[in-house]
């Protein structure tokens, strides 16, 4: 073979090496990339539904025991309504700085989830600022407002990938309005044994 020949091919062959590991090695550092990138946003977006369902969840703590303060559940114990009805404004403050990054970082599915379940606890707090709130009203919006929480959950957690399988299914054990004093208190309405949901 004519040595000028043999000294292209090498040289061609050498280019076209170089150029193949340079293809491979671009390709595996895109997706290095890629996927250090879509962990990072998992965990920021982790972050962001864990402390937005903490914020609402303690909006929801504070309306159980003002309820109970009000007669309209049997359990808990009494607390001062003014420094609770404070308080709960406060907590809405917090839902509300949390909301944004729910926003920022959110699937759509599980933004319209936080927000039916946020909308459903603005409702038990306007119940529960009615000078004469009806237990079975109050009742009714709370069980949505547990049943929308699991909805947001479920929503977020098919978001991050877990794949574990469905909450379980909400129970109502204690989630009774107050019986009249010297009543017996009336059996379960719903549900099966299990602890209260603690919202």
């Amino acid at each position: 073979m004519n040595p000028v020949v043999a000294q292209v091919l090498t040289i061609v062959g050498v280019l076209l090496g170089s150029v193949a590991t340079f293809v491979f090695t671009s390709a595996a550092e895109r997706t290095r990339w890629r996927r250090a990138q879509a962990a990072r946003w998992d965990d920021k977006r982790l972050l962001a539904y864990s402390e937005y369902g903490e914020a609402v969840k303690q909006m929801v703590r504070l309306c159980r025991r003002i309820a109970e303060t009000k007669g309209l559940l049997s359990t808990g114990r009494d607390v001062d309504l003014d420094s609770s009805l404070d308080a709960l404004a406060e907590a809405e403050t917090v839902r509300a700085a949390r909301w944004e990054t729910v926003l920022l970082l959110g699937e759509p599915a599980t933004i319209a989830a936080a927000r039916a379940w946020s909308e459903q606890v603005w409702g038990l707090e306007q119940i529960l600022r009615d000078s004469h709130p009806e237990a079975s009203s109050f009742l009714d919006a709370y069980r949505r407002a547990m049943r929308l929480r699991n909805e947001f959950y479920d929503r977020a957690r098919l978001d991050l990938g877990i794949s574990s399988g469905p909450l379980p299914a909400l129970t109502w054990k204690s989630l009774q309005p107050m019986p009249p004093a010297g009543k017996p208190q009336l059996p379960e309405a719903e549900g099966g044994q299990g602890d209260r949901p603690t919202g």
